[in-house]
């Protein structure tokens, strides 16, 4: 039988997590969510997902960013995989590329995707960084 895996969904959405919440649990998956970087802060001192995406805007523009450098700064979660979700490019036109600018040295994400996003995309994601062989 495979492993329950956690995920983390951090995003100031609230209709995004409750459909998140609700195709992940219906895969088997415990989800977890926070609705800005200090409840997801609070959240991960006492609970390690094994993955998060993050959103990168929420109350400022950068709280994504912001947020992914401190998961990485706590040891129990360095080795996380952390996926940023944007949706920068659709209302500006402008990607974020994993290699703008070091900008993925700085944050030490994952990977990027851009909004809007299905759960069936997110899914591939978790089952190709977590080895989860789960069927879609």
């Amino acid at each position: 039988m495979t492993p329950q895996h956690t995920i983390l969904f951090v995003d100031d959405d609230r209709d995004f997590l409750t459909a998140q919440t609700a195709f992940f649990q219906a895969h088997g998956y415990t989800v977890l969510t926070a609705y800005d970087p200090a409840q997801a802060l609070a959240l991960l001192e006492t609970q390690t997902p094994d993955i998060v995406f993050l959103d990168l805007m929420m109350e400022h523009v950068d709280d994504g960013f912001r947020l992914g450098y401190e998961i990485r700064k706590r040891d129990h979660l360095k080795d996380v995989p952390l996926v940023m979700l944007s949706g920068v490019a659709a209302a500006t036109g402008q990607r974020f590329d994993a290699e703008a600018g070091g900008l993925q040295e700085w944050s030490r994400l994952d990977q990027f995707l851009d909004k809007p996003v299905t759960g069936r995309q997110l899914l591939r994601v978790v089952q190709e960084r977590l080895g989860d062989g789960r069927a879609a």
